[in-house]
């Protein structure tokens, strides 16, 4: 037994010592940087990119179904036309397998630049390190693109994107009162005014505090982007004249889900508002907003199967908010039945006393006269 352990030790021994020592992040750092800075001059980048990739090199990114090999036949001096490439690094970890990198590389055009986020692995081939794997996306053409806000304030993005996340469950209230945390932080957050227009005119039934609040957006309107402005001030208008400037917006941000929904609600009931709400739910089909307008959409069709699906979906995504529960109450009352109708009413009112909708829809189905309510 012992010369069998002796013998197996021995074994191990000659296996590590056989082994490619692990890579350190000073020499795959100094890889990175050094591929990047090559990456700018015309054919004479192309040896050293070439001489960069590993002999089965396999590469991914949005646009392809699955990953490919890599042609290197297709490697032309047009690739590097950039005026200056860079890389930023954002983390590095070093296994058995080589080193994986997470970074943004940067071509730069001119004064325009084109990032992209990337994950890459770095192994040693041949005595010299190579790229063996990549995938990116490009930052220009990610279909995440939202409507930022134009704000230095950390604390103020942070209640925007809460102000934001309310928008989206049909939150009024929360929109409001997330709305005011994030204009405290910051006055001039133009889009956030949003939020308080919501609560004033959904919530409150308050037409003056709504024009204030869209006054005061529109104040704050000066470097916000051109989508912002258009959004914004979409809303102080009405037919039309609403509905064309809100569609420009959403042109300059195509997938921001906030304003696919309040322009697939301008549209009303038409097959343009079915269109965009179809691909809203292709982008974002976990986000209850989206459901709750199929929902009234379908119910406009009488396609009822199809409505109830997106109701009770929406309960799903956000069964502890009050909204979902009316909506789909309203579906029961269309449906003509009125024990779950009240039943998702009164769900409705658990999750939040004040929203009196619901308690006017049970009066109302109950035969209560609005003046002994």
């Amino acid at each position: 037994m012992n010369r069998f352990l002796t013998l197996l030790g021995g074994v191990s021994l000659f296996l590590v010592a056989c082994q490619s020592p692990l890579l350190t992040e000073v020499e795959v750092t100094e890889f990175v940087h050094g591929s990047a800075s090559t990456q700018n001059q015309g054919d004479a980048s192309v040896q050293p990119f070439m001489d960069g990739l590993a002999s089965d090199f396999s590469f991914y990114n949005a646009r392809f179904d699955s990953a490919r090999m890599f042609d290197a036949s297709a490697v032309t001096g047009d690739w590097f036309d950039m005026d200056t490439s860079y890389t930023d690094i954002q983390m590095i970890q070093i296994d058995a397998n080589g080193a994986t990198v997470y970074g943004i590389n940067t071509d730069e055009y001119h004064g325009m630049s084109d990032a992209a986020k990337f994950m890459g692995q770095v192994v040693r081939e041949d005595g010299k390190l190579v790229w063996s794997r990549w995938m990116h996306v490009n930052n220009s053409r990610m279909t995440t693109s939202m409507l930022e806000p134009t704000t230095e304030s950390e604390e103020a993005e942070a209640h925007y994107w809460s102000f934001y996340k309310s928008m989206m469950r049909n939150d009024f209230n929360a929109a409001g009162l997330h709305a005011d945390s994030a204009l405290v932080e910051d006055p001039s957050l133009a889009v956030a005014y949003i939020g308080k227009m919501m609560k004033a005119g959904w919530v409150d039934g308050d037409a003056e505090a709504w024009q204030a609040a869209y006054d005061a957006g529109l104040a704050a309107l000066d470097n916000e982007t051109v989508a912002e402005k258009y959004f914004l001030t979409a809303y102080g208008l009405s037919g039309e004249e609403r509905l064309g400037l809100a569609l420009k917006a959403l042109a300059l941000a195509p997938q921001d889900p906030l304003m696919m929904s309040f322009c697939a609600y301008w549209l009303g009931d038409s097959e343009d508002s079915m269109v965009l709400l179809e691909r809203a739910l292709e982008r974002w089909p976990y986000m209850g907003a989206f459901h709750n307008l199929m929902g009234y959409r379908l119910m406009a069709d009488d396609d009822m199967e199809g409505a109830k699906e997106h109701f009770l979906l929406q309960t799903k995504f956000m069964g502890e908010a009050a909204n979902p529960w009316d909506s789909l109450g309203d579906f029961y009352v269309a449906a003509g039945d009125k024990e779950e109708a009240i039943k998702c009413f009164e769900k409705a009112l658990e999750i939040d006393p004040s929203f009196s909708a619901s308690q006017e829809k049970i009066d109302e189905l109950n035969g209560v006269a609005k003046s002994e309510s």
